[in-house]
């Protein structure tokens, strides 16, 4: 098989914004995979859509030859319930009584 497409789009992950005083709404793109600038994606109207429609492949403004995929950025982990942080400390210690014997 040859080289890998690279072709491919690539993922920017954004953050929705307002534009103060009015009812419009922007994804920003912080840092854009191709030049590393920040850009602006039109999401709609506060009142009319769904912004997350607006999600997906779309041309970069920096090379509009190119297109990254608009994506929300992952959430974090969610923290270890106590039970589960017992049961991580039990381990260890009975991991560490074996270590000694």
């Amino acid at each position: 098989m040859g080289k890998k497409d690279r072709n491919l789009p690539r993922t920017a992950f954004v953050s929705l914004r307002d534009m103060p005083g009015t009812r419009v709404m922007f994804w920003v793109v912080d840092e854009c995979p191709y030049c590393g600038e920040r850009h602006l994606h039109l999401a709609g109207n506060l009142r009319d859509a769904d912004p997350a429609d607006t999600l997906g492949e779309v041309p970069a403004p920096c090379q509009p030859g190119r297109v990254y995929e608009l994506t929300l950025p992952p959430r974090p982990k969610r923290k270890a319930g106590k039970e589960e942080r017992r049961r991580a400390r039990r381990a260890a210690r009975l991991d560490d009584l074996d270590d000694e014997g």
